[in-house]
Order: C-alpha cells, then structure tokens, then sequence
C-alpha cells in the first residue's frame, strides 16, 4: 500500500503547501484523483478489519486546507450538478463546490496517513476503503468532470 501512501501525499500537498509550482497542474491533480480512484476500485471491497482500539485522529483544519487548495487553484469554485440525473421529467439542479470537493479529499487522506503512522496498516486501508465508499468517491467523480469542464472553457 505504499503506493496508496504516495498518491495521498500527491494529493495532500495541494492542502498543505500554498502555490506549488508544478507546471500543468490540473493535468497533475486530475492524474493523482485517478491514481486514487484506481487504488479502492483495487480493492474490491476485501478489506479485513482491524479489531484493535486506537484513539480518534486528530481534527485537520478544514479552513486553513481550503484556502491553501484555493492559493493552488484559485479557479476550482461553485460548479452545477443535476441532483437526481435519473430524473428526466424534472431535472433538479443543485450546486457543488469544487474546491470543497478537494478540501474533503485531502481532509480524508491525512486521517488515511494519520492511521499508516498512528495505527496499523490494516486499519488504515480499512478506513481508506470505508471512507472513499461512503464520502470521497462522489468528491473525486465531480470533481474530474468539473476540471473537465474548466478545460473545455479555456
């Protein structure tokens, strides 16, 4: 799983490390969220569990990951997104926040590195599966199609 290791440090510097100079770097971020995805679809839900009782991950500081993401893409804001897509009759739009989409993400994958470093492996994997299937793989879908749709407006 050092690979996931070093896709979730891709990943979190852009929340931690204010105006990076990599050059292409929405080429570079949309190859890291890919990178990630492909390690849970990897996974195919086998996961073990870990039965040992750890302490609870620190807070990471939503604000402060927000406004470093934002000093790196100043572009990635609100975006619309059908809610229900299946909807044809009385299509519903809702409203996304790219950058939030990024924020949760790399908030994910420090509590992900927390655990390597704090925990155990086994609980770490668990956990990145856990949380990628009930919150960041909706963030990483939405946000790849919304630095799709930034591209085709340039």
């Amino acid at each position: 799983m050092s690979n996931l290791q070093h896709i979730a440090d891709q990943l979190i510097q852009w929340g931690t490390v204010p105006k990076i100079g990599i050059e292409n770097k929405e080429l570079f971020l949309k190859k890291s969220l890919v990178s990630l995805y492909q390690e849970y679809l990897a996974l195919e839900g086998n996961v073990p569990d870990d039965e040992e009782e750890y302490p609870e991950a620190p807070e990471f500081n939503f604000e402060k990951i927000s406004n470093t993401i934002r000093s790196n893409f100043p572009e990635l804001g609100f975006y619309q997104n059908v809610s229900d897509p299946f909807d044809l009759e009385k299509p519903d739009n809702g409203l996304g926040d790219a950058n939030d989409d990024l924020s949760d993400i790399i908030k994910d994958l420090m509590e992900v590195q927390w655990r390597f470093q704090n925990t155990s492996e086994v609980d770490a994997i668990w956990y990145f599966e856990f949380i990628m299937r009930n919150h960041s793989e909706r963030h990483i879908v939405n946000l790849l199609k919304t630095l799709k749709d930034l591209e085709e407006q340039l």
